[in-house]
């Protein structure tokens, strides 16, 4: 007798019901219809005593991936929604794996993971930090601008929107973790407009929190109740925003603050550093001079470079023998340790070397007002093959992060070399990774210097300039004066201006 074959039974499927836009945050995150009375509450929460958190303006697009949220999530006292959890896992496990991918960071690895679970105003400013570096990762880096068609866009603005209005209703508190939380925020509002491209709003939010620290410092001529990797991180945006003010440095930390980069001289003996930290340290106490130095000399005409000749000279050949000094402490430190360190100390090791390169490049040149001497091609050559080769070794490319890395090198390069093949390559190698590191965007350094080889080649009729001719070119080239325009102090950032593309545009 023939079997007979079973017909699977198909499953019930469950009735999909359209995704609310309108219900109140707390009926979605208690996971029941909300009445969406009109008004700022709904009458399901109050009718049974609960407090209505509101209604959100937007909501983000439905994703079927599952949301890793952070073991500590479930002792948080507040309220959160879908979106919510899906921008503080993004921020969690994406862009603090982001933010220390160069360098160990407590600031990210403790100080910022327990704020942004026991500080309400942390956590939507972390919110906002996760959905505006998503959507800026989609769009390849390129400082998209605030856009409310972009639903991330607007679910940014209102978080940001819960975190201002919390801060404002502690504002008057006598909280010791006050002016902590206040900093932590400014620096993620910092963050987050930098990957917008609003340069304006970001050094805004940087400025302050450098007034928050300033004051700080004023009344305790310290700073005890902030945490030193908080403080440090405004100390390096204030040196990166040296090349992004209207006057030199836009911002200035006080000079007491200075000293707490630590101290380092040619005639010292003080012990090498114990770890790439220490090392690290006496790079951005270094770089904490070159930088803004740097910015200065790159503004100035050849008439006033001349003028004030003798006491810059003093200054550029004090720089270079503190930059050589340090750079062999450097050196005697991965002698004696660099076998001991794991895979990613040495790497930001291997950082701090091209730093070091870079550096004593660019201030060794910094009073070449036009071209420079064909003879410092080899030492081009060699930072770029330096940054080549370093960049072989990251598999998974950060997008953001505080730290100076790769773009200040591959920038000099890409300006200044003789070799304009050479500087072709550098351009490519920033093309080849979109990121920010800090104030830095690789796109606008890639942008600039294309646009500025471009020019150079066109004024000297050179056969080369076929090189540059891309489909992309032109695309770029929009790009860096679409976000040239919309900045209101562009036009006195000091790579701009040792460029002159903007003088020179037709």
């Amino acid at each position: 007798m023939a079997s007979v074959k079973e017909v699977p039974v198909p499953r019930q499927r469950r009735a999909q019901r359209k995704r609310s836009k309108t219900g109140c945050r707390t009926c979605r995150a208690r996971h029941i219809k909300c009445d969406e009375s009109p008004g700022s509450v709904c009458q399901n929460c109050t009718s049974t005593g609960r407090i209505c958190e509101g209604y959100d303006m937007c909501r983000l697009p439905h994703k079927r991936t599952v949301v890793h949220l952070p073991n500590t999530m479930n002792h948080l006292s507040w309220i959160m929604n879908s979106d919510e959890k899906r921008c503080f896992s993004y921020f969690h496990h994406h862009s603090i794996s982001s933010l220390i991918s160069f360098f160990d960071s407590p600031l990210w690895q403790r100080l910022v993971r327990q704020l942004s679970h026991t500080e309400p105003a942390v956590y939507h400013a972390a919110n906002v930090l996760g959905a505006v570096q998503e959507d800026s990762e989609e769009s390849g880096m390129r400082l998209a601008g605030v856009n409310l068609y972009r639903p991330r866009h607007r679910f940014a603005l209102e978080q940001s929107a819960r975190s201002f209005a919390l801060l404002n209703e502690r504002h008057a508190s006598h909280d010791p973790l006050f002016k902590e939380v206040t900093l932590v925020c400014c620096l993620l509002f910092t963050l987050s407009e930098l990957l917008l491209g609003q340069y304006n709003t970001a050094l805004q939010h940087l400025q302050s929190g450098i007034r928050i620290l300033n004051e700080s410092e004023e009344y305790t001529h310290s700073f005890p109740t902030i945490d030193q990797s908080l403080v440090e991180a405004f100390m390096r945006l204030d040196i990166q925003s040296s090349h992004f003010g209207t006057r030199g440095p836009l911002l200035h930390m006080n000079k007491d603050a200075k000293k707490q980069w630590p101290s380092g001289n040619t005639g010292d003996t003080s012990p090498l550093p114990r770890n790439v930290q220490e090392a690290r340290q006496e790079l951005n106490r270094v770089l904490s001079k070159g930088i803004p130095f740097l910015s200065e000399c790159w503004v100035l005409s050849s008439t006033e470079i001349k003028l004030n000749y003798n006491s810059m000279r003093l200054r550029q050949q004090s720089l270079l023998t503190s930059l050589t000094h340090h750079r062999q402490r450097l050196e005697s430190f991965c002698k004696l340790s660099y076998a001991n360190l794991s895979p990613k100390e040495q790497r930001g090791a291997e950082i701090l070397r091209l730093h070091y390169l870079a550096q004593i490049l660019s201030v060794k040149t910094c009073f070449f007002n036009g071209p420079i001497p064909g003879y410092l091609t080899p030492e081009y050559v060699a930072l770029l093959s330096a940054h080549e080769e370093l960049m072989e070794k990251f598999p998974e490319r950060s997008t953001m992060t505080l730290d100076n890395g790769i773009i200040p090198g591959l920038y000099i390069v890409a300006s200044k070399c003789p070799d304009y093949q050479v500087r072709l390559r550098a351009i490519k190698a920033l093309q080849s990774w979109p990121h920010c590191e800090g104030l830095i965007n690789s796109n606008v350094a890639a942008s600039l210097t294309l646009e500025s080889l471009k020019r150079e080649l066109l004024k000297g009729k050179k056969s080369e300039l076929s090189l540059i001719v891309g489909n992309n070119e032109e695309e770029l080239v929009r790009f860096l004066f679409d976000t040239l325009s919309s900045t209101e102090h562009a036009a006195h950032w000091s790579p701009i201006r040792a460029s002159r593309i903007l003088q020179e545009r037709p």
